[in-house]
């Protein structure tokens, strides 16, 4: 008997014991996914150790979403984009099954702000809009204010992407007030929506506001100590921005220096912060600095052009293979061979009728492309030109003769009607000396009448160019399309496709496809 009280003493203890230790894990985990929820900005190695501690003593899917997502930014951040992709989706997929509704919508807002890095807005906004649906059932205000700022702060992502500052500044402005009349004090968040109040505000060429916007963010980075942090290399960033545009170039180099200072600097924010460099630079005709800062900038962002590609990739993978779930799931709720049966052939024939719609609508495409370049011919206006309006913006004075405007115009119309737009090293400052003019009034005048920027303006004749090479010339049909780039100018393949689709809308093999299949008609009605 005695022994059995013993028993039953030792068991309770052990039971008590176990509890106690499970609630302490429990803690600690939050305690740490706490510390380090926004602790990555200002050291993000030491955000990833965390994250791998939390991983090796997951005792939930929970902590195990926790520890993805803390694993997701730091690694961002650390430029490894593909990893933080998948370490997000493997807290997508078990976010999904759970019902903390507050990780789910942390998890969707990182998603959608991946998206919009990536350029796939729309999908940005349908996570937004999960997210959304996910606020609506986390408990505690504190939860809902900052997965509401943060809600509104990709909100303001998207609308930027669109140019639609206004809208932007009124969702950021929301952001900001939410932030300030919490109880609880969120400084990260808060400093991260001054930048993008800065950020839209600059693009707003409402450069006094930006001014004090950054000014405020590196205030509060100051005050918790995250003045070498990412967020702060972005606004020093900006604030060089600024002063450049103030022509302040002292202030200007030593707002870029600090940028470049941070422990924590994004590389895409590195590069610009090196173009602004260059811009600085030359303003300053300080050659050497000039060409020092050029190709740091260009090393950094050729890095980086692999980097993205390889992970908007499989950004695009993960969710398709989301998608693929959900279609899964759904059909799963078919019991009926015959609905089965029934739901394929309808996809069949939508996959079938949406497939040679899509070839119609991209053949007329086509048609009209060599509609719009006949008029081109005609008219000596770009291809992109043609449906739109270059008249000169109302309102916008030059500040130069309208002599000389006309003069550097006939310049243009020259430098058109030959080959050197396809010399790749074209830039701004090299077709200024060639129409004997400075690079700002030469970016002023193209902007002015050709509607377009300087990159667009140069882009649109290598395209039309290698165009007419195509229609001229059956030889060139036969080419790859890498040849063709480098025929024109353009330093990659890649490059080279983006930018033939944005002026033609069709890939180069699909003009060349179309182009063929047009030769092919003629000889046969011939």
């Amino acid at each position: 008997m005695l022994m059995f009280i013993r028993f039953i003493i030792s068991f309770a203890f052990l039971l008590l014991f176990s509890e106690t230790t499970m609630a302490q894990i429990v803690t600690d985990t939050e305690k740490i996914f706490a510390e380090n929820i926004n602790g990555y900005y200002n050291n993000p190695v030491q955000t990833i150790k965390a994250a791998e501690y939390l991983l090796k003593n997951a005792k939930t899917n929970n902590d195990k979403v926790k520890a993805y997502y803390l694993l997701s930014e730091s690694k961002f951040l650390t430029d490894d984009f593909s990893e933080s992709i998948e370490y997000l989706f493997k807290a997508n997929f078990l976010a999904d099954s759970g019902d903390d509704y507050y990780l789910k919508s942390l998890v969707y807002i990182a998603i959608s702000s991946r998206c919009r890095f990536f350029g796939i807005e729309d999908r940005a906004s349908s996570y937004i809009a999960r997210a959304e649906q996910e606020l609506t059932h986390i408990e505690g205000t504190d939860a809902k204010t900052v997965v509401e700022t943060k809600i509104l702060y990709e909100k303001a992502g998207v609308l930027i992407k669109s140019k639609q500052y206004s809208e932007a500044i009124n969702a950021l402005s929301s952001s900001n007030k939410l932030l300030e009349n919490t109880k609880q004090n969120h400084p990260v968040l808060q400093a991260k929506v001054r930048k993008a109040l800065a950020n839209v505000s600059f693009l707003a060429s409402d450069y006094v506001a930006a001014a004090n916007h950054y000014q405020k963010c590196i205030d509060i980075l100051k005050g918790i100590g995250f003045e070498f942090s990412s967020i702060a290399a972005c606004a020093y960033n900006g604030m060089g921005q600024i002063a450049i545009k103030n022509s302040q170039y002292d202030v200007a180099q030593a707002a870029f220096e600090a940028a470049l200072a941070c422990n924590v600097i994004e590389s895409w924010v590195k590069a610009d912060v090196y173009q602004n460099l260059s811009e600085l630079y030359l303003k300053t005709d300080d050659q050497e600095l000039y060409n020092d800062s050029s190709i740091k900038h260009k090393e950094i962002s050729t890095a980086l052009i692999w980097k993205e590609r390889d992970a908007r990739n499989i950004l695009i993978t993960e969710i398709e293979k989301e998608q693929n779930i959900v279609i899964n799931k759904d059909r799963s709720r078919y019991t009926s061979i015959f609905v089965g049966m029934l739901l394929v052939f309808a996809i069949v024939f939508i996959v079938y009728f949406v497939y040679n719609k899509k070839l119609d609508d991209e053949y007329n495409k086509f048609e009209k492309l060599l509609s719009r370049i006949e008029a081109a011919k005609i008219n000596t206006v770009s291809v992109s030109d043609v449906n739109e309006v270059t008249d000169k913006a109302e309102g916008k004075i030059l500040a130069i003769s309208e002599k000389t405007e006309q003069a550097v115009l006939e310049k243009l119309k020259e430098f058109e009607r030959g080959d050197e737009f396809t010399n790749p090293n074209m830039s701004l400052q090299l077709l200024s000396k060639r129409v004997k003019t400075n690079s700002k009034y030469l970016s002023d005048i193209i902007n002015t009448n050709k509607g377009k920027n300087f990159n667009a303006y140069i882009n649109d004749l290598r395209i039309n160019y290698i165009v007419a090479l195509m229609q001229s010339d059956k030889k060139y049909l036969t080419y790859k399309v890498s040849y063709l780039a480098e025929i024109c100018g353009f330093s990659s393949h890649s490059a080279f496709t983006v930018v033939f689709k944005s002026v033609t809308d069709l890939t180069p093999k699909q003009f060349i496809n179309f182009l063929k299949k047009k030769i092919e008609k003629e000889k046969e009605s011939a």
